[in-house]
């Protein structure tokens, strides 16, 4: 399944908030940092009970987030005509986690807006396309490594 070629995308009309790890590694593919910006967040893109401590860990002091830059359209400025212009290592952890619905504890589901959620056997579609259920739950432990740090040393 290759949702920007079927013309949808969770690349599109949501801000992708980076952890300073998620920057690293971008920035050593790319070369250069032009590609994130700081904004103020976008709340109606955060599911309200989903995980009350994360907007608390990745807001900088200043109320900002670290953003992908969008394009005029609410793109990721790294989505391409066939998907994601980062090699699959390279991509922010949470763009990496996305479908999966997560806390700092777990996997809770699949994101119902995610065409996978409506198959029947949607851990095996995610399996084949190399996201286990074991995989996310190594990205998400590197996820919250990687954001309370920064949020520890402001609070």
């Amino acid at each position: 399944m290759n949702c920007a070629q079927a013309g949808t995308s969770c690349c599109k009309n949501y801000q992708i908030i980076l952890t300073t790890g998620d920057i690293q590694r971008i920035s050593d593919f790319l070369g250069h940092q032009n590609f994130y910006t700081l904004e103020p967040p976008v709340f109606e893109d955060i599911v309200p009970d989903y995980d009350p401590l994360w907007m608390p860990m990745v807001l900088k002091s200043e109320g900002l987030v670290c953003v992908l830059k969008r394009t005029p359209e609410k793109n990721c400025a790294l989505l391409m005509e066939t998907g994601c212009s980062l090699p699959y290592d390279r991509r922010p952890l949470i763009c990496r986690l996305y479908p999966y619905m997560y806390t700092e504890e777990g996997i809770l589901g699949i994101d119902k807006a995610c065409p996978i959620s409506r198959e029947k056997e949607w851990c095996s579609v995610l399996d084949k396309l190399d996201m286990p259920i074991g995989k996310a739950k190594q990205w998400i432990c590197l996820l919250y490594a990687e954001i309370k740090p920064y949020h520890e040393t402001i609070t």
